[in-house]
């Protein structure tokens, strides 16, 4: 399931968007709460870190239980987000809320 951070017709293309395991059914201050593996948050922060090479995309890295994802600016800390899951695989699933996420209708 694609979700997006950015709701300008422009961006809500596959190229941009996160590649999520699914979204819970409830919301954060009224945005979506994807989960996904880390792999795919990765690869989403690379696409807007082409797209957008002056923003603040960070990388991930899996710390125990919390993927952790940095940020080049030095002012802003680390976000964390919790696993609470697993693909059948066992690759793990990270709650990705905390983001002004949007489904394609926004």
């Amino acid at each position: 399931m694609y979700v997006y951070l950015d709701s300008a017709p422009e961006n809500i293309i596959p190229e941009l968007a996160l590649d999520a395991d699914h979204v819970l059914p409830d919301r954060w201050n009224g945005w979506l709460r994807p989960i996904a593996t880390a792999r795919a948050f990765g690869e989403f922060l690379d696409s807007w870190r082409v797209n957008d090479p002056n923003g603040i995309w960070g990388y991930v890295t899996e710390v125990g239980d919390t993927l952790v994802s940095s940020r080049p600016d030095d002012d802003e800390p680390a976000e964390e987000f919790p696993r609470v899951g697993e693909l059948p695989d066992g690759t793990a699933l990270y709650d990705l809320t905390g983001w002004t996420w949007i489904g394609e209708a926004g």
